[in-house]
């Protein structure tokens, strides 16, 4: 029986792929986080400061739905924050932001 060569394929985060260029060290500990590529891109276009729909993140980076990225990065501990927004013409959409006191820390 032949054994097989290679591994089945992970997401590049958990495979060490970022050689260290994906880790944010936050302020007032040791604490460090592994981002992916686009991850990284969504955390500082907030962190750029100001409120931003999906559809305003989603043309400036140029991603299709960055909406499981931001949920990815709550999950990591990142304090995104969000409100609800009425839109023009009925609905409504959420705006996400990072705090300015968080972004000072």
């Amino acid at each position: 029986m032949k054994q097989k060569e290679q591994a089945p394929g992970t997401r590049s985060e958990y495979a060490g792929a970022n050689n260290g260029t994906g880790k944010c060290t936050q302020s007032g500990n040791d604490m460090q986080i592994l981002f992916g590529h686009h991850q990284r891109r969504v955390y500082n276009f907030l962190l750029q400061g100001g409120r931003h729909s999906v559809a305003d993140i989603s043309a400036a980076l140029r991603l299709s739905d960055p909406r499981a990225l931001i949920r990815d990065l709550r999950h990591k501990g990142i304090a995104i924050s969000d409100e609800w927004v009425k839109a023009e013409h009925g609905g409504r959409f959420k705006r996400y932001f990072i705090r300015k006191e968080v972004r000072d820390e």
